[in-house]
């Protein structure tokens, strides 16, 4: 019982965890398999405040919100989505690996890959809101 205890965790998508060393690292990971996650299901996580409050800031949500509420054609509606700055994603995008972080005078940047290959990278700037890191913007790197 242990053993397939043990096995159960080893496979399971949180084990990816392992790979972030700090709490900002961490908190990316998390929001990115669960953002990917939705997007495979065919949800739409951009419409799920509650759960984005749960990883992005309080600023950007209401941005968010201001953006996806109003009408198309008073705003201009990005061409890529905001989190994964792709247009559309790929099947192994569940693979998520925290690459590296560092930290500058804005925010932590969290290095995040997709997919086995790896060869979709983003910018996670994170920052403390009430306690927790949360996702403030993320920047596109390859």
């Amino acid at each position: 019982m242990k053993k397939l205890l043990i096995a159960a965790l080893l496979l399971s998508p949180l084990a990816a965890s392992a790979q972030a060393s700090s709490p900002a690292e961490l908190a990316a990971l998390h929001f990115n398999q669960w953002y990917v996650g939705q997007l495979i299901a065919r949800k739409e996580p951009l419409e799920d405040y509650a759960n984005l409050g749960r990883y992005v800031t309080a600023d950007t949500v209401q941005a968010l919100k201001k953006i996806y509420q109003a009408d198309s054609n008073d705003v201009d509606v990005p061409d890529a989505d905001m989190f994964i700055k792709a247009q559309d994603y790929a099947a192994d995008w569940n693979k998520i690996n925290v690459i590296s972080s560092d930290y500058d005078a804005a925010c932590t940047n969290v290095y995040v890959a997709f997919g086995k290959k790896q060869d979709h990278v983003v910018a996670d700037c994170m920052v403390q809101e009430a306690g927790n890191w949360k996702v403030r913007s993320v920047t596109l790197i390859k």
